[in-house]
């Protein structure tokens, strides 16, 4: 059994819906910090791209070279 921040799993895609329950931003990354307070730098935080599966996904910008 892994142990992760929130004991969930946040979304990495380049989403913008920042009301989604897996959106994963700055105040859950400090939150994240502040429960891993020994390491705060190295947090467990799973993460996965539900992009493919999510009716709620806001496509983000794409960044160009």
């Amino acid at each position: 059994m892994a142990l992760c921040y929130k004991d969930k799993t946040f979304c990495a895609s380049d989403c913008n819906n920042t009301a989604c329950t897996r959106h994963f931003g700055e105040a859950e990354r400090e939150g994240s910090r502040l429960w891993w307070d020994h390491d705060p730098d190295n947090a467990p935080i799973a993460m996965s791209d539900y992009s493919w599966a999510c009716e709620n996904y806001i496509k983000g910008e794409t960044k160009r070279c």
